[in-house]
């Protein structure tokens, strides 16, 4: 009996085009080599001001609703899966992204990783950073990119 290749695949969500294209293509490996899916979100906690209107209570009240679409959202694209016979978990993190997605891909002993990126160079890059950049760079499995295609 062969063994699987990929048992286990993390797939990092922030909702954008580029994730979606990224979901959709581990979508159909996940179905061809059978394996689960874990589809996370990582939040990155709100900072707490002190100043009308933004209260700590206020932030926190923002941040509770926007926590709540996204449970919503990953539970969404989970269903759509499942009703072509996935197994997906969704999941979401708090915290630095980067660090979040290579200690969930650790954690849940991922084959692989499989996520959006945009593709920025030059400055921007710079200043931004890449979130991609760094999950291949640490994460404990092999890391797919995708891009949208322009």
């Amino acid at each position: 009996m062969a063994s699987k290749v990929f048992h286990r695949i993390v797939v990092p969500t922030d909702f954008s085009d580029y994730a979606e294209k990224a979901w959709a293509l581990a979508q159909g490996l996940a179905s061809a080599l059978d394996s689960e899916v874990v589809l996370a979100h990582v939040f990155v906690e709100p900072p707490l001001y002190g100043e009308p209107p933004l209260t700590p209570d206020a932030t926190w009240q923002v941040f509770e609703k926007a926590r709540k679409w996204v449970e919503e959202e990953l539970e969404k694209w989970a269903a759509g899966a499942r009703k072509k016979g996935a197994t997906v978990r969704p999941i979401i993190r708090t915290g630095a992204p980067a660090e979040q997605i290579v200690e969930l891909a650790t954690t849940e002993h991922a084959d692989l990783v499989v996520m959006g990126t945009h593709g920025r160079g030059g400055m921007s890059r710079v200043l931004l950073g890449s979130v991609a950049d760094r999950v291949i760079r640490l994460a404990p499995c092999p890391v797919l990119t995708v891009r949208k295609p322009e």
